[in-house]
């Protein structure tokens, strides 16, 4: 390990250098540079993932919103360029009802569930974005509208007590692929864009009481079930059992650092800090002697992360120095998390 808790870098300058770093390489398209070998972004790396694009703007905008001072001009210039990006993958599905206009984010020919939850926390934090102004046709409608209509399908996907998934978007055919994490995206970024529905409580209460997210220690589920209590969609005694139970799967299986991976850790280090910010707002809602082991671990998982950092990029892990978007964004939320803990 090459950094120990008590000597981590301010969790702002890492922040900081991440978003300079992620400005450097959106294209005029929109499109990041979406992999190269780390300290050379000229060794770009073929390939490009929708999800992990929204995922990454997500980041952009609310460390954007969250980081003190104002925003530099190349930043916002990034942040509008990559929501022109997401907003040219977004159509109306022709198959859709007349009388419930939606939006679908298509990628390949078809509409990840995944893809529209990470869209719309994407949507929602530019759209808070102070000082950005985008330029027209940016999106198909005005931020507002644009939400509600891939929020419409993405409460259209509800299922029984989970979501559909995947879907062709020319026929609108339901295909059997399906992800350990869509739902947990799809969930957050619903509770984060707009008002819950009937649905949305039921399918969110249902999953939290099945423990769901536990085996895959989900972050995703663990914004999620933070935002369903801090939102009140959940009784807090509900959110308490579950985070309770997520929190211990992360804790009392460690197999992911020997993996030695930097978003392999970063992903669990998101879902302790997220727990630690819900637990400043809620105090009582997570025992005192869990949230000392959740703040030691993550102290301990963010050393490590460092082993894999360098001038504002994260790169794979021991066995590979590629940069990934993800990979950036992953990381760096853990730093911003921390920092917004008062802990560095």
């Amino acid at each position: 390990m090459r950094s120990s808790p008590q000597t981590l870098p301010r969790s702002e300058d890492v922040v900081t250098a991440a978003l300079a770093h992620l400005a450097r390489i959106v294209l005029d398209t929109g499109r990041f540079i979406y992999a190269h070998d780390a300290g050379d972004i000229a060794a770009a790396h073929d390939g490009y993932n929708l999800l992990r694009h929204c995922g990454t703007l997500w980041f952009m905008a609310r460390a954007t919103n969250t980081l003190p001072g104002r925003a530099d001009p190349d930043l916002l210039d990034a942040i509008g360029r990559a929501t022109g990006y997401l907003g040219r993958k977004l159509a109306p599905p022709p198959w859709s009802a007349p009388d419930r206009p939606s939006l679908g984010l298509v990628g390949n020919g078809a509409v990840k569930l995944g893809g529209l939850g990470l869209g719309l926390l994407a949507l929602a934090e530019v759209n808070d974005v102070q000082t950005l102004t985008l330029a027209p046709m940016t999106l198909p409608h005005p931020p507002p509208e644009t939400m509600s209509r891939m929020r419409t399908y993405a409460l259209d996907e509800i299922e029984g007590d989970d979501f559909r998934h995947k879907r062709d978007f020319d026929t609108g055919e339901v295909l059997g692929f399906r992800s350990d994490y869509y739902t947990g995206e799809a969930i957050f970024g619903l509770l984060v864009s707009g008002p819950t529905t009937d649905d949305l409580t039921r399918v969110t209460t249902s999953l939290m009481r099945k423990g769901y997210g536990f085996a895959q220690q989900s972050h995703w589920m663990a914004y999620a079930a933070c935002e369903a209590v801090a939102r009140g969609v959940v009784p807090e005694a509900l959110g308490s059992a579950y985070l309770t139970g997520l929190m211990e799967a992360i804790l009392g299986d460690t197999h992911y650092r020997a993996r030695r991976q930097s978003t392999a850790i970063a992903c669990r280090t998101e879902a302790l800090t997220r727990v630690l910010l819900l637990a400043r707002d809620h105090p009582g809602v997570l025992s005192s002697d869990l949230l000392d082991r959740i703040r030691v671990h993550a102290g301990q998982n963010l050393a490590l992360q460092l082993d894999w950092y360098a001038d504002g990029q994260f790169w794979k892990g021991d066995d590979a120095r590629k940069v990934q978007i993800d990979y950036i964004q992953h990381n760096a939320t853990a730093f911003l998390h921390w920092g917004m803990l008062g802990e560095g």
